[in-house]
């Protein structure tokens, strides 16, 4: 259990983002759902040219590439052209690149590899990569620590602000659907064995859920601003409740640390997976507890991976700031009150990582 934010204002003043949906145009607000007839959910990016030279597509691979124009997208947002401090996060780094980088050594006999691959295999890769291409020299992290990379990212960036160190922290997060983790999860249970559209995916009653990945880009800063999306008032990680009990206990605690109950939440944005045997918590503290606030899903458009969590995090901010639910991830279709001033994240990674995150208009 960790809460960090009980005496810091903290503000999304922009952000970029690229999933399995066209979300990287902050123009729009998920106006339609992107099918994927596949068992896994792939990123739908910008195109590239708009970013980069002939030169940088060729050398950069997709998940950097992704990374760096989600960045250019935030910055945009924002209307920011730098930033202080830079702090990435990733369950489990950029496995494509990672395995391009394996297999040249294998394939050449472990006997020069190229040197792009080996770059950009690095968990840190990314933050790297950033710092180069924004011309920060400032302060430079990233965390890998699975369901929970996105919020340890977060929780410094937070107490980077908390200690005047920066004015802008640029907050990112990653993850990419490779086919090794597909087969390993698919052993583990983790994934459904069975094709599921994932448009559905909410109405399967079997184990596991589907493969996805993406990419989120925040500008954090401690000023309010009209601009900003919304405040990031507070947030709390659970890892492995005893039992749906020690849950619900936290979630309550949680609330009450912040002078909230559960009938002051506008928003419940609900991180369930389409995993039956996993789901089964965070529909119960729907069900017991907020029922009077507009239910919004997300991981049918996204798929499940390790900073899903970062995801959930924008679509709360997106709906605050633009006092809409788009019907796409409506879960419950009850009349929601006007105006939408708090929301509440609830996710789960594989049904061991577990957070809150309270934004506030």
């Amino acid at each position: 259990m960790l809460t960090t934010m009980a005496d810091i204002d903290c503000f999304i003043q922009g952000a970029g983002v690229i999933s399995p949906q066209r979300t990287y145009d902050n123009r729009e607000f998920l106006p339609e759902v992107t099918h994927h007839d596949s068992h896994v959910l792939t990123c739908i990016p910008p195109d590239f040219k708009q970013y980069f030279s002939p030169m940088q597509l060729r050398r950069l691979g997709r998940m950097p590439r992704m990374v760096l124009a989600a960045a250019a997208i935030c910055l945009d947002d924002a209307g920011v052209s730098n930033v202080d401090a830079i702090i990435t996060a990733t369950g489990y780094g950029a496995q494509e690149d990672m395995a391009k980088f394996l297999d040249e050594m294998l394939d050449r006999n472990e006997q020069q590899p190229a040197p792009a691959s080996f770059i950009q295999s690095g968990y840190n890769a990314m933050a790297g990569l950033l710092a180069m291409q924004l011309k920060c020299t400032g302060y430079n992290n990233n965390f890998v620590s699975r369901g929970f990379a996105f919020e340890t990212a977060l929780h410094d960036a937070v107490l980077y602000l908390r200690e005047k160190e920066a004015d802008r922290v640029l907050l990112g997060a990653f993850d990419d659907a490779s086919p090794q983790q597909y087969g390993e999860y698919i052993r583990l249970g983790y994934f459904k064995k069975e094709r599921t559209d994932h448009r559905a995916l909410f109405e399967s009653r079997t184990a596991g859920t589907l493969q996805g990945e993406g990419v989120a880009l925040f500008l954090l800063s401690a000023g309010r601003t009209p601009e900003n999306l919304c405040r990031i008032g507070d947030f709390r990680m659970v890892y492995r409740p005893a039992d749906y009990g020690v849950l619900s206990r936290e979630l309550n605690g949680f609330l009450e640390a912040n002078d909230l109950t559960a009938g002051d939440v506008d928003v419940f944005v609900n991180g369930i997976s389409g995993d039956a045997a996993r789901d089964r918590w965070n529909l119960a503290l729907q069900r017991d507890c907020f029922t009077h606030a507009a239910e919004v899903r997300f991981k049918h458009l996204t798929g499940e991976y390790a900073t899903a969590s970062s995801f959930a995090l924008w679509l709360g901010a997106e709906i605050l700031k633009k006092q809409t639910i788009p019907q796409a991830v409506l879960g419950t279709h009850i009349p929601h009150r006007r105006p939408l001033r708090t929301a509440l994240v609830c996710n789960h990674f594989l049904g061991k990582n577990y957070s809150f995150f309270l934004l506030t208009s």
